[in-house]
């Protein structure tokens, strides 16, 4: 099942018009989701985090290390542990400057929130109600792309957690920093007040309750 919506700015402005943020989920009942997210219209206005060549270089070794542990099983080799890399890249604060974030509500209220960085860095959290006992979730987040042109900036990532098939709605927003160091903020809906992407209305894509068994 693939979701789309349109993010809408917290507030227009005149020197803004014309931006767009278009994002999609990919949920299927897994244990992860692809989501993505597309800027239209902001050029070269923006500051957008350059990839992380340090994260990269750990990711690619450890999918190195996984696929040669997988061979050597196949043979019927002993193979010993393969370290975890679910805590490479993890970051706090990511919302200061260009962040991509998805939240997820399960249907007893518990909710969780991933920030996702061109730069390769994420966090990810998990709350008991609303902003409610925040813990860190397992990782990890993974960029899979982050391309930029004149005109539109993209993302890709896949972020896992083992609750995916168990939500029931969905919330995406974005905060962007422009190249002057002012910050936007995006959702698919705000509610009154300030900026709350934690507020229950920003949870606005809804999915259809699970089939009888």
């Amino acid at each position: 099942m693939i979701l789309n919506a349109a993010l809408r700015p917290y507030e227009e402005t005149p020197g803004r018009r014309g931006r767009s943020i278009d994002a999609s989920v990919n949920i299927e009942g897994r244990s992860y989701v692809f989501v993505t997210f597309r800027l239209n219209g902001f050029g070269d206005g923006i500051l957008v985090p350059e990839p992380s060549e340090s994260i990269s270089r750990v990711q690619v070794r450890r999918q190195r290390d996984f696929a040669e542990a997988a061979l050597m099983q196949l043979a019927g080799e002993k193979v010993g542990a393969v370290g975890a890399a679910s805590d490479v890249g993890r970051t706090d604060g990511l919302w200061r400057s260009t962040c991509f974030e998805v939240f997820a509500r399960l249907r007893d209220g518990r909710y969780a929130e991933f920030n996702i960085s061109s730069s390769g860095e994420w966090a990810a959290y998990g709350f008991t109600g609303y902003r409610e006992n925040m813990t860190n979730l397992a990782g990890p987040i993974r960029v899979i792309r982050a391309e930029r042109t004149d005109y539109a900036f993209e993302l890709e990532a896949m972020v896992s957690w083992t609750d995916w098939p168990f939500i029931e709605r969905i919330g995406l927003s974005a905060v962007i920093e422009d190249i002057d160091g002012n910050l936007s903020y995006w959702a698919l809906a705000h509610p009154p007040g300030k900026p709350d992407f934690h507020h229950p209305d920003s949870f606005a894509l809804i999915l259809p309750p699970p089939e009888p068994a």
